[in-house]
């Protein structure tokens, strides 16, 4: 499950998406990508950079990820420690991402939101000449 807490909106990702998911968020360009599934899924793999391309696109449309800009040497060593990430030997189902908004009211109301320099929110001070309630 991803959670996009500016929108409220949420998703599921499953099958091959949810695998790899980690490489994804890791920086690990889509070529890769492509290229683990394509060792440890089976089936359809004329299909998978086209599929990978195509669910990028659909979360970057939804403001889930963005492309990385070109990397520096040090992070661009992590990213391949992250290309390791092993994925399940099974078969190729596809990168599919279910979005919901049902509870998009309630995961935007967050009481953060809503804080001052003094921390978590307070009640309003009450005008003045007024006693506070009891």
């Amino acid at each position: 499950m991803v959670i996009n807490l500016v929108s409220g909106i949420y998703y599921n990702l499953t099958g091959s998406a949810a695998a790899v998911w980690p490489l994804l968020t890791g920086g690990v360009p889509l070529h890769v990508i492509a290229d683990r599934v394509r060792e440890s899924f089976q089936g359809h793999s004329n299909a998978i950079e086209s599929d990978l391309a195509k669910f990028a696109d659909a979360l970057a449309g939804e403001a889930i990820v963005r492309a990385a800009k070109q990397v520096e040497n040090a992070i661009a060593n992590s990213i391949e420690n992250r290309a390791d990430v092993p994925l399940p030997v099974a078969p190729y189902t596809g990168f599919t991402i279910g979005r919901y908004d049902d509870m998009r009211a309630l995961l935007v109301v967050d009481p953060v939101h809503e804080v001052g320099d003094f921390g978590w929110p307070s009640s309003p001070e009450p005008p003045s000449g007024t006693a506070p309630p009891k």
